[in-house]
């Protein structure tokens, strides 16, 4: 896949992670934690940095992406290997389903290349904040009316 410029890292990948591990906290009925999230957040940024470049395809990219935040679940201590596991896959689930949504709705409205989108970054960065909102409203109504995976 391409590589992505450190700005484009803190810019994209990491509010991206911080709302994905937002999502597998609230799915794993874990305490809002925002140091933690901010942490493993960023961690997940600059490990993607550098292992993208290396990788050619999407899923693979997406499974390594699953991969490392478990690994950094694990090393943080967030939850068991189990809840981390499915809170992950769930949540990074969930963010896909919204990323394709936004970006399928979007250029069907305003009828934008997605070459174009690539390139334009104050346009991209337009297009990523919708995904981003509703990401987050999904993990505060998670928290909200307690729609946690697991119950104890």
């Amino acid at each position: 896949m391409d590589k992505l410029t450190i700005w484009e890292v803190f810019l994209f990948s990491v509010p991206e992670a911080a709302v994905i591990i937002s999502i597998a906290f609230g799915l794993g009925g874990v305490k809002f934690k925002p140091k933690k999230i901010l942490y493993i957040s960023l961690l997940t940024g600059i490990i993607l940095y550098f292992i993208r470049p290396l990788v050619s395809s999407y899923i693979v990219n997406v499974i390594l992406y699953i991969g490392v935040l478990m690994i950094l679940f694990l090393v943080f201590k967030v939850m068991d290997f189990f809840k981390g596991m499915m809170s992950v896959i769930l949540s990074v689930s969930i963010y896909l389903i919204i990323e394709y949504l936004n970006v399928t709705a979007i250029q069907f409205l305003f009828d934008i290349d997605p070459v174009i989108l690539l390139k334009d970054y104050v346009l991209r960065f337009e297009c990523f904040l919708p995904q981003l909102l509703i990401a987050i409203l999904v993990s505060f109504a998670i928290r909200k009316y307690k729609l946690y995976l697991f119950t104890e």
